[in-house]
Order: C-alpha cells, then sequence, then structure tokens
C-alpha cells in the first residue's frame, strides 16, 4: 500500500512593518506645521519638542497609555502652543506617502495565499489616518497589530507574540519584515523569522532565501 499523502505545507504568514517598509513618513512635516504656529522653522521646532521630552511622551502615546487628546495637550503644554485637538491632529496625521513596489509585493503575496499581517508601532493619530488614506493597499492584510492597540511595542516580546497569536501559526511559520534591525532582532528572539527591509530588490531576494516567492514583474 503506498504511504498516506502529507498533508500541504501552508504558506508561511508574512508580516509587514508600516512606516518606512510600507510607506515612508517624514516628521519634519509635522515640526513644519507645528512651528509655523509659533513662528519657528521645523528644525528649531524638532529641537524644542525634543528638549521637552517628546521621545518619552511619543512611547507613551504608541503603547497606548495616552490618548489621543492627552497627548495632544502634553505636547502643547511643553511648547507653549494653545490650538484645539482637532488642529493639532490635522497637522499630526498626514505624514506619509506609500511605497508602492512594497505594497505590490504585498499584493502578489496575498493572491499566492499568503496570510498578511501588518505590524506597526504606531499611534491612534496616525493608523486611523493612514488605514483610510492607503485602505485599498491595506485591504489585503487579514490582521493588523498595532502598538497603541495592544499596549506593546516592537522589539518587545508581547509585540511579537500577539502577531503569533493573531495568525495562528507556530513562530517559526512566519516572516517579520522591518526597516530597524533591532526590531528584527526581537522577532527572531520571539522564534519569528526575520528580514531587515533596505529597498525592495532587496526584500524579494531575502524572500526568496526563506522559501517565499514573489512573482516577477511585482
Amino acid at each position: 500500500r503506498p504511504p498516506p499523502e502529507e498533508p500541504p505545507m501552508s504558506l508561511p504568514a508574512v508580516m509587514f512593518d508600516f512606516g518606512n517598509v510600507l510607506a515612508f513618513f517624514d516628521y519634519q512635516i509635522i515640526y513644519r506645521k507645528l512651528g509655523a504656529r509659533l513662528g519657528l522653522d521645523a528644525d528649531a521646532f524638532r529641537e524644542l519638542v525634543e528638549s521637552r521630552g517628546m521621545k518619552g511622551l511619543l512611547d507613551r502615546f504608541e503603547s497606548g497609555r495616552l490618548t489621543p487628546e492627552a497627548f495632544s495637550a502634553a505636547v502643547q503644554s511643553e511648547v507653549g502652543l494653545n490650538i484645539t485637538f482637532e488642529e493639532f491632529a490635522s497637522d499630526w496625521q498626514d505624514i506619509f506617502e506609500l511605497n508602492a513596489p512594497v505594497a505590490a509585493i504585498a499584493a502578489d503575496l496575498k493572491r499566492q495565499g499568503h496570510t498578511l499581517l501588518l505590524g506597526s508601532n504606531t499611534n491612534a493619530i496616525h493608523a486611523a489616518f493612514y488605514r483610510e488614506r492607503f485602505r485599498e493597499a491595506l485591504a489585503v492584510f487579514e490582521h493588523f497589530i498595532l502598538s497603541h492597540e495592544i499596549l506593546a511595542m516592537k522589539p518587545g516580546r508581547a509585540f511579537f507574540d500577539a502577531c503569533v497569536a493573531a495568525v495562528e501559526r507556530r513562530p517559526s511559520d512566519c516572516v517579520f519584515i522591518d526597516d530597524v534591525a533591532e526590531n528584527v532582532e526581537g522577532a527572531r528572539a520571539a522564534g519569528l523569522r526575520g528580514v531587515v527591509y533596505r529597498d525592495p530588490q532587496g526584500l524579494v531576494a531575502e524572500l526568496a532565501d526563506l522559501g517565499v516567492r514573489v512573482s516577477t514583474g511585482s
């Protein structure tokens, strides 16, 4: 009797970072808009806000420990701004440009049957904006793990455990793509396979090395 057929191996789940992978972002746009309200250029406002603890405030915002309104109030208090939350959010949100070649790679992998997840350190203002602005490109993702929603950030283990749980796979069946080497190391420490993103061509080559094939022309 012939041996029973092996069940087909499931395709790896592929997980993409958002900022500087699926889309580029530029905080200088924020600094220019908010700085103009104080009569400062972008560099002067950046120096001001960084000297007043912007990194700590942003970490609290992106880990879900500050609401958008509380973050707006805290930043404004530190730098001497007095505008509405709606004005602040308008200046804060629009800093993204789609990385079309990577969006095409994701769409190709989706057509092949890969489970796709977007995993990002982000905040509620940015996430709401880009999920609407790029809704067509992001429609290929079945799962979204966003730091402010799960109260955990890359490169921490809890973030990657949440990604694995969302796709219901073994960590070794997951590939995480990120432009920050520290985040990729965090993914690998959690048992996932990882790729440091540099450019679309390199991404295609590194995915192929992991057995994830992108169709020609993507």
